[in-house]
């Protein structure tokens, strides 16, 4: 029974990291919270990224952003390890599979990430995982 609770709390805190990805995409890279003085250097580099996405330094937060995550990771891992374990798992995935679709992969997801990219940036915020804007009703189709 213990390794189920490990098991789904693994899960849930990458859906949790999902999450997490899709809303601050959404509503900070690409909506007004991204105005707010302290976020603004944050979403002006995913802007960069937008108009240079190959390059891999246009990918990355700065130093500040990296500190305050970390720190509330620490906070959760004290409070339910597998669960920060699962939200930290999101992130390499992510990195990996955003990596793939910006180097040419033509799976679904990768298709579905370059479409928010080259056609439409107002849609299809859930990067890795399109089941996310279907869900939030923020999916556009994407060619075969």
């Amino acid at each position: 029974m213990l390794y189920l609770s490990f098991l789904f709390h693994l899960l849930l805190g990458h859906a949790v990291g999902a999450l997490i990805f899709y809303f601050t995409h959404r509503f900070i890279f690409h909506g007004r919270l991204g105005k707010l003085p302290l976020l603004k250097r944050i979403k002006r580099i995913h802007t960069l990224h937008h108009a240079q996405p190959e390059s891999v330094e246009r990918a990355f937060f700065p130093t500040w952003a990296k500190f305050v995550i970390g720190s509330v990771m620490i906070i959760t891992g004290f409070i339910n390890l597998p669960l920060a374990i699962g939200i930290c798992s999101f992130f390499p995935v992510y990195a990996y599979r955003h990596w793939k679709a910006h180097h040419g992969s033509s799976a679904y997801w990768a298709r579905h990430h370059m479409h928010h990219h080259l056609k439409d940036p107002r849609v299809n915020f859930g990067g890795i995982y399109p089941i996310v804007d279907v869900v939030f009703r923020t999916n556009s189709s994407v060619e075969n």
